[in-house]
């Protein structure tokens, strides 16, 4: 049977993989940003995606 793990537990392994802002000692947590673009050239709608770190220090500029 496995082990329940719970949440203090996953935040002692965050803290070992280096996944914690050194400004705030909060652990990251992973969103993915989608952002439209019109393409100069043809005129139709482009969607690019990519993965952003977010913890307490940077979620209003992230999220705003």
């Amino acid at each position: 049977m496995a082990k329940k793990q719970d949440f203090q537990s996953k935040v002692q392994k965050q803290s070992k993989l280096g996944n914690v802002c050194p400004t705030c000692d909060d652990t990251y947590s992973y969103i993915k940003m989608v952002d439209a673009m019109k393409s100069e050239k043809s005129g139709h709608w482009k969607f690019g995606s990519r993965n952003v770190k977010v913890c307490k220090c940077n979620e209003k500029e992230v999220y705003s």
